[in-house]
């Protein structure tokens, strides 16, 4: 049995413990699982306001207490996470959110490449605010969490070719940002 596999086995288990038993243990362990993924994807889609993500992911993962009697397991655990956490953030930019950039913290990375590291992301944050939310959600999801396509129209709930079209919109964005970004360096 392959890491994977033991994994989603375990998961489904645990799903089934909170549905048939209101297991809080069970849950936890779905959490700790998750809880990372979640905290990530919602960090890029709030331009790493940390403190706004974390309490998005908060909700998300009670709206996902409160209604996993609901998941149909016709995709990812994670995916559907995803579309709970990107329906809170969506919901909460249309009343009106402003989404603040906060700069990442020299800790999260190893003295000897922190300047470089911290450039890296601070660009990528950059560029990334130049993404409508749609846009930067579905990139993250599918480069950043790696689900297919498909997964990503299950967890924005969007048509597959809106999904690609998104995808195929903010590499675009992203390309012509990066030429502009490297284009005024060089001279």
């Amino acid at each position: 049995m392959t890491a994977r596999t033991d994994i989603g086995h375990r998961e489904s288990e645990w799903i089934s413990r909170v549905v048939a038993h209101d297991d809080h243990a069970a849950f936890a362990q779905l959490v700790r699982l998750h809880q990372s993924a979640v905290r990530q994807f919602l960090r890029r889609l709030t331009g790493n306001d940390w403190s706004r993500a974390d309490d998005l992911a908060q909700d998300t993962f009670w709206k996902a207490y409160r209604n996993i009697g609901g998941y149909q397991a016709r995709g990812r655990f994670l995916s559907w996470l995803f579309r709970i956490a990107y329906q809170l953030f969506i919901t909460q930019e249309r009343s009106g959110h402003q989404v603040m950039h906060v700069p990442l913290p020299d800790e999260l990375y190893a003295p000897d490449d922190a300047g470089e590291r911290l450039a890296d992301n601070q660009l990528f944050d950059r560029m990334m605010a130049l993404l409508r939310p749609d846009e930067r959600a579905a990139i993250v999801l599918h480069y950043r969490h790696g689900l297919a396509h498909p997964e990503i129209a299950e967890a924005m709930q969007l048509p597959l070719g809106t999904v690609k079209s998104l995808i195929r919109r903010a590499r675009l964005k992203l390309q012509e940002a990066h030429a502009a970004t490297y284009s005024r360096e060089s001279t």
